[in-house]
C-alpha cells in the first residue's frame, strides 16, 4: 500500500509484491485546512484502500526519517514539524515504524525502477520536471540519498550569474530547466507561455520555440553532466509534467550532458521517458512495504 502526498491531491493504491496493481484512488489534499485535516484524509484514503499492517508514504520536502516528521515542505507548509508517520499510524491502529515516508521525488524514482522506465537499470537518477526539479538517485539498484539530501539535481549550480533560485544560489537547474523556469523563459523571449502550446510549436518547426527548449533542456544537461562525471551515471529518467515534452528538450540535455561531463566513452547513455506518470509516486511508496 502506498500514498504519494501533493499540493494539490493525495494519491494511493495497492499493489502486489509482483507488481500487480489491485486497486488505486485519489482525493484532493485541502492542505488549507491544516496539519490534522491532511492527516485524516491520508487515513481516509489508506482505509479505503485496504490498508492493514503497513503503508508507504511519499511526502514533498526535507523529512526527518527517523522521527516520521516532515521538517520543511514548501507545497505542504502546514505539515511541517508535524508528526505525520505517529499520527497516521494511530488513526490507522497499526505500529509507526510499519508507517515508512520518503521524498515524493524519490518514491517516484523507486517505483520507475520497480515497474517503470528504468526497470532492470543498476544506476539510474530519475528527474521530475514540474513546477521544481526534483531527482531520485538509484545507485546497485536501491534508492541513495546519503545523509538525506543525496540526488537533489534540481539545486546543481550551472550559472553562478543566473537567476536567483528559492533556494538562496544563483542559477541552479530548477531556476533554468523547470516548468515554472521554462514559462519564464519563454515570456522573456516574447513567446506563449502555455508550455502544451509552446512543444507544440518546437515539434512543428524550427523556430524560436525549439530553440528556446533546446536551451531549457541544454541547461538541465549540463546539471546532469555533473552526475555522469562524478557518479558515471549513464541512465537519466526524466518524468513530471514538463517531461512530457522530453522528445523537444532532449537534443538540448544530451548537449548539455557532453558540454558538462568528462571520462570514457558517452555513447551508451541514455536519457529516457518515465512510464508510470501520476501513479509513479504511490506505487514506489508501496514498494517500500514490500
Amino acid at each position: 500500500m502506498g500514498i504519494d502526498v501533493g499540493g494539490t491531491a493525495i494519491k494511493g493504491g495497492a499493489v502486489s509484491a509482483d507488481g500487480e496493481v489491485l486497486d488505486k484512488g485519489e482525493i484532493p489534499a485541502a492542505v488549507d485546512e491544516g496539519p490534522e485535516a491532511v492527516v485524516d484524509r491520508i487515513a481516509a484514503l489508506a482505509r479505503g484502500l485496504g490498508a492493514r499492517a503497513a503503508l508507504g508514504l511519499g511526502v514533498p520536502g526535507l523529512l526527518d526519517r527517523d522521527e516520521g516528521v516532515v521538517l520543511s515542505s514548501p507545497n505542504l507548509r502546514p505539515l511541517d514539524g508535524f508528526p505525520l508517520r505517529d499520527e497516521l499510524a494511530r488513526r490507522l491502529g497499526i505500529a509507526p515504524p510499519a508507517v515508512r515516508i520518503e521524498n515524493d521525488a524519490n518514491v517516484a524514482a523507486i517505483g520507475e525502477h520497480w515497474l517503470g522506465g528504468a526497470r532492470g537499470e543498476d544506476h539510474v537518477l530519475m528527474i521530475t520536471l514540474g513546477t521544481g526539479v526534483g531527482g531520485g538517485l538509484i545507485l546497485d539498484g536501491h534508492l541513495f540519498v546519503g545523509d538525506g539530501g543525496g540526488g537533489e539535481v534540481g539545486h546543481t549550480v550551472v550559472d553562478p550569474a543566473g537567476p536567483p533560485c528559492g533556494c538562496g544560489q544563483r542559477g541552479c537547474v530548477e531556476v533554468l530547466a523547470s516548468a515554472t523556469a521554462a514559462r519564464r523563459r519563454a515570456l522573456e523571449a516574447g513567446l506563449s507561455d502555455d508550455l502544451i502550446e509552446l512543444a507544440a510549436a518546437a515539434r512543428a518547426a524550427q523556430g524560436p520555440e525549439r530553440t528556446l527548449l533546446e536551451a531549457v533542456g541544454r541547461d538541465l544537461g549540463r546539471g546532469l553532466g555533473t552526475v555522469v562525471t562524478l557518479l558515471d551515471v549513464r541512465c537519466f529518467l526524466i518524468g513530471g509534467g514538463f517531461g512530457r515534452a522530453l522528445d523537444v528538450l532532449i537534443g538540448g540535455i544530451a548537449e548539455g550532458i557532453a558540454e558538462r561531463s568528462t571520462g570514457p566513452d558517452r555513447e551508451d547513455l541514455r536519457i529516457l521517458p518515465a512510464t508510470l506518470g501520476p501513479d509513479a509516486g504511490w506505487i514506489g511508496a508501496a514498494r517500500m512495504t514490500c
